[in-house]
């Protein structure tokens, strides 16, 4: 496999997370004059409201240096988030090129041609870290084009550092899932390496808080992330962490390169024994496999329940800290213009629905993507066609995805309802019933949102299906957290599915915005009916 090869594999991505690492530094630059004031008192003031604010929050990210100026605000508004950004793109990027190539046959191709298998995943790698080095070093240029607007600059010593810091972590990343990937089923692959990658976010990330887990904390590549922050004046680059990431991430992909050598296309390194059975030719004689969106379901039935139960948890968690956190927030003068923007009730009600909410709606657009992710796949590796034989319409194919869509989506959000609802009893924090189960509800709205959009993009460009709606997912959830900020017109907010969705749990239903939300569901779901009933299979 050639070095361009590899690259034109990943084109999407590199485009795609470039634009969007531009995007946000860019927009987090200019934003910070808009808000910092112009007094070195005000300043001093709005330094002084960030830092105590994000000391509410580093259960989830680092706590900042020197959030009154620009160095150290887009170290922590743009480069804490591009840690799971980046982090999820090298998840997909290397579940496709280590598993997502073997079911669509490019790996048997690749070999055919004498490539010798270790070859073939670095050059896999390298390719990955050259769109890397792309995307980090476009959005080194996103923060000195927002800080040279006004007049001010930042070393170039600053921005490589910061920019090393980020590549190191995706290419840690990215060896892990490789890694994981030797070893786990292709169907499991996936999961397997966002288990992987989600348990060592969330192990630095609690350590800060929970003492017990800092003397593990060393596992996770995200710590050696944190400990630089070249950016912000007074910040450091911390060579011994870059050294462990880049280290790190040398090794598990000669350890990842070695297994893959050793194992056969498609198959695990190591397979569980099984006993002794005599081989069935016949079809499976499960009931459930001929019946409409039960098979759906039943297949998806492992994913769909880790999903169910993380979710569920990340709501508790998210309860227990709404409970610890508001009275502290509360005591911020500086702070009660924002927090006004949405407390429309009761205090503990509008934090809980601005805080688990918000974030929910960012879990359950993932579970959509997954969903069309999986869609994107059947469509390239020749499960669609196999389906279609049967024979099974494509305007049946599309009412069956889109209805497992709505009810895996209605599970997930149900049981993180009901866990949200006997939390917040536990802790105490009243909360209308008919408004909960209403914004636990209103999810599965929002998921079929995102589904529509995905399957018209299937439709269209299956293979830059995940990249673009993942994507759009990204700016829509930024234009709502930027619009405010930079003053845009209400209707640019509408956009959104995030605004759209509104603040349910504080206020009640947004009836305009649910009704746009299904507006949006029918016609993507009825348009990309039309336009695959045109198209030739993985076309």
């Amino acid at each position: 496999m050639s070095f361009l090869y590899s690259l034109r594999l990943t084109r999407w991505g590199i485009a795609g997370f470039s634009a969007l690492a531009f995007a946000l530094t860019l927009l987090q630059s200019i934003g910070f004059y808009q808000i910092v004031g112009h007094t070195p008192a005000e300043r001093a003031a709005f330094g002084r409201s960030m830092a105590q604010l994000a000391a509410q929050f580093t259960v989830l990210i680092a706590a900042p240096i020197r959030p009154d100026t620009v160095g150290g605000y887009v170290q922590w508004r743009a480069y804490s988030f591009f840690a799971i950004l980046f982090a999820i793109w090298a998840l997909v990027s290397a579940y496709g090129a280590a598993r997502g190539d073997e079911e669509r046959g490019l790996v048997e191709q690749v070999l055919a041609t004498g490539t010798a298998r270790t070859d073939a995943l670095v050059t896999r790698v390298l390719g990955f870290a050259a769109g890397c080095v792309v995307a980090v070093t476009v959005a080194a240029l996103g923060v000195e084009a927002g800080v040279s607007g006004a007049h001010e600059s930042i070393g170039i010593d600053s921005l490589a550092g910061v920019s090393v810091n980020l590549l190191g972590l995706a290419l840690c990343c990215y060896a892990l899932t490789m890694l994981v990937c030797q070893f786990a089923a292709s169907r499991y692959a996936t999961a397997a390496s966002a288990i992987v990658l989600l348990g060592l976010f969330l192990l630095n990330s609690l350590s800060r808080q929970l003492d017990q887990l800092s003397a593990w904390r060393w596992l996770s590549p995200f710590r050696y992330y944190d400990l630089s922050q070249p950016l912000a004046p007074g910040g450091t680059f911390d060579v011994r962490g870059v050294e462990a990431l880049f280290g790190s991430a040398a090794v598990m992909t000669v350890v990842a390169a070695v297994a893959f050598s050793y194992r056969d296309v498609g198959s695990p390194l190591v397979r569980i024994p099984v006993a002794p059975h005599h081989v069935l030719r016949e079809p499976d004689r499960n009931p459930v496999w001929r019946v409409p969106v039960l098979r759906g379901l039943y297949e998806r039935r492992a994913g769909l329940a880790v999903w169910t139960i993380g979710v569920a948890l990340l709501g508790v968690l998210m309860v227990i800290l709404t409970k610890n956190i508001v009275e502290p927030l509360l005591g911020l003068a500086q702070l009660r213009p924002y927090f006004n923007l949405f407390i429309t009730s009761g205090i503990y009600p509008s934090f809980l629905g601005f805080i688990w909410f918000g974030f929910a709606q960012l879990l359950i657009a993932g579970y959509a993507i997954a969903q069309v992710a999986r869609w994107s796949a059947e469509d390239t590796d020749g499960r669609l066609e196999a389906v279609l034989s049967n024979p099974i319409s494509r305007r049946g194919v599309l009412i069956e995805r889109a209805t497992v869509v709505m009810i895996g989506a209605l599970v997930v959000a149900a049981a993180s309802g009901v866990a949200v609802g006997i939390e917040s009893h536990a802790q105490s924090i009243d909360l209308n019933q008919g408004r909960l189960i209403s914004a636990s509800l209103l999810l599965v709205p929002m998921a079929m949102f995102f589904a529509a959009i995905g399957a018209l993009l299937v439709s269209l460009l299956p293979r830059a299906t995940v990249g673009l709606l993942g994507g759009f997912a990204f700016v829509s959830y930024f234009i709502v957290q930027l619009a405010p900020i930079f003053h845009w017109p209400s209707w640019t907010q509408d956009l959104s599915a995030f605004h759209l969705y509104g603040q349910p749990l504080s206020s009640g239903v947004d009836i305009t915005g649910l009704v746009i939300m299904l507006i949006v569901a029918a016609v993507g779901f009825a348009v990309s009916a039309l336009l695959m009933e045109r198209r030739d299979v993985g076309a």
